[in-house]
């Protein structure tokens, strides 16, 4: 028992002398990770992922009504948020059109509101390039649409007209008018008036950065396993053979591992929970705005809750590092595996895009790996924790004791083999 006391004790003291060296490497990784996000965030903001279509509008003659209802039809917000007209000469618009200036070009009639009051219809020429691009062929989608609900109007004016001169109700037709009028207006504008509205969210109960904080979190944690070695490295055979003659066994071994990876990875949280607080106590405003972001919606009171799922997920990581160490003998093989692993089962489990975007196949396996339920029990740290937690946790302990099992394993296979 004196030797496995002294092996711990040496392992502690060689993680507390190497900290400061591992402390940098990660802080590399740190910037380099909320460099690579802060790049994508900013090209998210020049790029926006909204479509936005440039149409050409030609209004023949100078109809003050045409011109009215054009105005009405770019204040609406849907239309706004999409499209945006650019009132043309119709050869401007046509040589615009062959450039690629615009998408669309919508020549009006003369006299088009009136001939829509009374009855006449007359048609309005939509133009589209050769070559449409997405935008081109989104707006004739919607065009056909629209022109489709316009058909169903008119029919049913008309059926009102027929009935109204069949029956002897000509007195009544103003009032069916109208309300077949009313009911077709809400029906294209007001889409409350026919349905509910019900969010529904990508990243559940989460917000998007409450989610992608927590991802970020777990794919931190377990890439800084990377900057382990110094603790985590396995030792030579002929190490091995002298620990095993002084009762220092397999199961020991890993055990100190294990707890040299997890003293390294709260050791590492912990400074830069200590940074954030001294950038807070500098910046008040922005942390104040930053906590209301990420801890927007938590439920107080969970401190210890928070803690102790917060630790369960550094057990977990710091067992995953040891599995992958007892993997692999050369440093190179060890991080390239904790880099791909940790890449793609933090991808497979929707922390990169939601899993609701990814096929269905993809989404059945992210749903069992154990990054699902680390980018969980972290995003409970900010929105709090609620049902499901307790099989969150055993979940985690699952996964921990499993890949300690497995490490055991490995090394028990290598000493086998003399390697």
């Amino acid at each position: 028992m004196g030797y496995r006391i002294r092996y711990l004790a040496a392992e502690l003291k060689k993680t507390v002398r190497g900290f400061p060296l591992m402390l940098l490497s990660a802080a590399a990784l740190m910037l380099f990770i909320g460099g690579a996000a802060f790049g994508a965030a900013r090209r998210m903001e020049r790029e926006p992922l909204a479509v936005s279509v440039d149409i050409g509008i030609v209004v023949r003659g100078d109809e003050r009504t045409t011109r009215m209802a054009l105005g009405y039809v770019e204040s609406m917000e849907s239309v706004a948020g999409l499209c945006r007209f650019v009132q043309v000469s119709e050869e401007d618009g046509r040589r615009m059109l062959a450039e690629g200036d615009l998408a669309v070009l919508v020549v009006l009639p003369e006299a088009l509101v009136e001939g829509i009051m009374d009855g006449r219809n007359p048609s309005v020429d939509i133009i589209f390039p050769k070559n449409a691009r997405l935008e081109a062929m989104l707006f004739r989608e919607l065009a056909v649409s629209g022109a489709g609900l316009l058909r169903v109007a008119q029919a049913q004016i008309y059926g009102a007209d027929d009935m109204a001169l069949q029956y002897g109700l000509e007195d009544e037709l103003s009032v069916m008018e109208a309300e077949i009028d009313a009911y077709n207006l809400a029906f294209a504008l007001d889409r409350l008036a026919m349905y509910d509205d019900e969010t529904i969210s990508a990243t559940g109960r989460l917000s998007v950065a409450q989610y992608y904080a927590a991802s970020g979190i777990v794919l931190f944690l377990l890439l800084s396993g990377m900057a382990a070695y110094p603790v985590m490295q396995p030792e030579s055979a002929a190490c091995r053979r002298q620990l095993v003659r002084a009762g220092v066994g397999v199961v020991w071994r890993n055990f100190c591992r294990w707890l040299c990876g997890f003293f390294y990875l709260l050791c590492l949280v912990s400074a830069v929970y200590l940074l954030l607080r001294v950038l807070c106590l500098c910046a008040p405003q922005m942390a104040a705005r930053l906590r209301d972001i990420l801890m927007g919606g938590g439920r107080r009171g969970e401190a210890g809750i928070r803690l102790g799922m917060f630790l369960l997920v550094l057990a977990a990581a710091a067992s995953f590092h040891c599995m992958i160490y007892s993997v692999s003998k050369s440093r190179t093989g060890v991080i390239l595996l904790i880099f791909l692993l940790s890449t793609v089962m933090v991808y497979l489990s929707g922390g990169f895009v939601p899993a609701v975007f990814l096929p269905t196949a993809v989404r059945s396996a992210g749903a069992i790996l154990p990054t699902s339920w680390l980018i969980r029990a972290c995003g409970g740290l900010f929105a709090g924790h609620g049902a499901g937690m307790g099989r969150c946790a055993a979940l985690l302990c699952l996964y921990a004791a499993a890949f300690g099992v497995s490490a055991c394993g490995l090394e028990h296979v290598r000493n086998r083999r003399g390697q």
